[in-house]
């Protein structure tokens, strides 16, 4: 039987999910992926890829759900003690010894806001700020920017040090005294 643990549906598994990243890797345009071309890459039989994904948006949302736990394993410690370091050191260390992982990450559009940002508890950032209705629109320019910042330093190769990138993102938020 083929059930969720079974070694050779794992097996499986990992083979569509390889097959398909590298797909994502060395196509342009991602969309014009298809089952077949996952299969064939994969060398399973398409109705092997439909019993355990519904259609690609299944198996994207999978990865993302993976690529999320994953980037998010870094940061456990604050989200369950609703504490903010504000130190993006480790973020950066993490982007530049796994600069594929995030490349692709932003090339299967995903985004920081949905990740990192929406999984912290609200709670977190209403503490710096007086006005809490504009809590939202704070969440939402930080996270814009951090994510634009992160995809150019991606795009340049990774350049510095995370330390001096962390200082970038600090900088900016300090001048209000948002973070202080």
């Amino acid at each position: 039987m083929n059930t969720s643990n079974n070694q050779r549906r794992r097996n499986t598994v990992t083979k569509i999910w390889r097959s398909y990243l590298n797909l994502v890797i060395s196509r342009n345009d991602i969309d014009t992926i298809t089952v077949s071309d996952i299969c064939k890459k994969a060398g399973i039989n398409r109705t092997t890829f439909y019993s355990i994904y519904l259609d690609i948006d299944d198996l994207k949302s999978s990865i993302e759900q993976w690529m999320i736990e994953e980037f998010l394993s870094g940061f456990r410690n604050e989200t369950q003690t609703l504490t903010h370091s504000f130190d993006f050191t480790s973020l950066f260390a993490s982007i530049k010894e796994n600069q594929i992982f995030y490349k692709l990450y932003f090339k299967l559009n995903f985004d920081f806001k949905t990740t990192f940002i929406a999984n912290e508890p609200t709670q977190i950032w209403r503490r710096y700020f007086k006005d809490q209705s504009s809590v939202k629109y704070h969440i939402e320019f930080f996270s814009a920017g951090i994510t634009a910042i992160i995809k150019m330093w991606l795009a340049e190769g990774c350049p510095g040090e995370p330390e001096s990138m962390s200082q970038i993102i600090l900088e900016e938020y300090t001048k209000n005294n948002t973070f202080n």
